[in-house]
């Protein structure tokens, strides 16, 4: 429930995200317009501001939210699943259809409003028809074209970098180096080896581009930033406050086992193997900043990704799946469905001191 109910926070956030921006944009438009039309006559009245205000107000609404909510359902799973001419393809013609629609129902409320009329009197109909046969239907079709277009390139860039990471690098926030505490998880496929060498590589690429598609909603619905992929390896972050809240940082990995159990029969049909993961955990005070000049990205330094990258390697050793250090199980709030079992103080390779080490499963 609580991954279904972040789910629909993080979807909704991003129309209201969507609809804003549109709304703002559409009104600079209009008052762009209007500065245009009054620096060029003695009658402002002309320009009818106040209804075009209303009509612009409620279809940049409705456009925004009924696109808003499009762009979120249909068209990232089109960018993330399609190849991007396919996309392209479908974009176009989704942007075509709801211009002219909504277009032609905004002009029908404009000249229904300017003419008091009736929305379907004759008088509005013949108005609308020379408004969509027009230049000025051309010239708002180009540019929301253009809006639209941008909107998409704003999502594909948001959706690289990952929320966390696309905010940070816009507010400046790693521009210079700063110290911060941060829970990370290794996550790593079990067997790759031999499922390549059964697979093929090309085979096994798809293999595994379907189980990190499959494993980045968890990712995103328990506020975790994807900070890299390293061959078939998941580097997950979390703020402190984002990682303990209700226990993302433990429920992201049994999310993702029910995602991938989900799906188990497709996973069959197409491989013949189902994905198996282990992961460990740990936390602890990280130097992050920018770093790259043409690639840019935020990077993380300190022993806290050494140790969590050991501990993930200890998952073998002891048949385990999942392993986290004691300090973070010392951290967390668990609920009475979560069992924790302590492995004991083991030595990690390249640390001296020993670390006490436990897992945790969910009945």
């Amino acid at each position: 429930m609580q991954g279904q109910s972040t789910r629909f926070q993080l979807k909704l956030k991003k129309v209201i995200y969507i609809t804003m921006a549109w709304l703002g944009i559409s009104l600079f438009q209009v008052l762009y317009d209007y500065l245009i039309v009054i620096s060029y006559t003695d009658n402002p009245e002309l320009f009818r501001l106040p209804k075009v205000l209303a009509a612009t107000v409620l279809i940049a609404i409705i456009a925004g939210i009924i696109g808003g909510i499009f762009i979120v359902n249909k068209i990232e799973p089109w960018l993330r699943s399609l190849p991007f001419w396919k996309a392209l393809i479908l974009l176009l013609g989704f942007y075509t259809l709801s211009a002219f629609v909504l277009m032609a129902f905004g002009s029908l409320l404009y000249q229904s409003l300017v003419l008091q009329t009736g929305l379907f009197h004759p008088t509005t109909f013949a108005e609308v028809k020379n408004f969509l046969t027009g230049l000025d239907f051309i010239k708002l079709f180009i540019s929301w074209g253009l809006i639209f277009f941008g909107t998409i390139i704003s999502i594909m860039i948001y959706d690289k970098y990952g929320p966390g990471n696309f905010r940070n690098l816009l507010l400046g926030r790693y521009f210079h180096p700063r110290s911060e505490e941060r829970i990370f998880m290794f996550l790593d496929l079990r067997s790759s080896t031999t499922i390549a060498e059964k697979l093929g590589n090309r085979k096994y690429f798809q293999f595994l581009h379907d189980f990190i598609n499959d494993a980045t909603d968890p990712i995103l619905y328990t506020k975790g930033d994807i900070y890299q992929y390293v061959g078939d390896e998941i580097v997950i972050s979390w703020t402190m406050p984002n990682g303990l809240q209700v226990n993302n940082c433990i429920n992201c990995f049994f999310d993702i086992q029910a995602a991938i159990q989900a799906k188990s029969q497709y996973y069959t049909k197409e491989y013949g193997y189902i994905p198996e993961f282990k992961a460990g955990l740990h936390f602890g005070s990280v130097i992050s900043g920018e770093i790259g000049l043409v690639k840019k990205e935020i990077a993380f330094s300190g022993d806290v990704l050494n140790t969590a990258s050991r501990i993930q390697s200890e998952c073998n050793k002891h048949q385990l799946d999942l392993l986290l250090s004691d300090e973070l199980v010392n951290l967390l709030n668990l609920p009475n469905n979560h069992e924790v079992k302590s492995i004991g103080k083991i030595q990690l390779r390249g640390k001296a001191e020993e670390v006490g080490l436990s897992t945790i499963t969910r009945k």
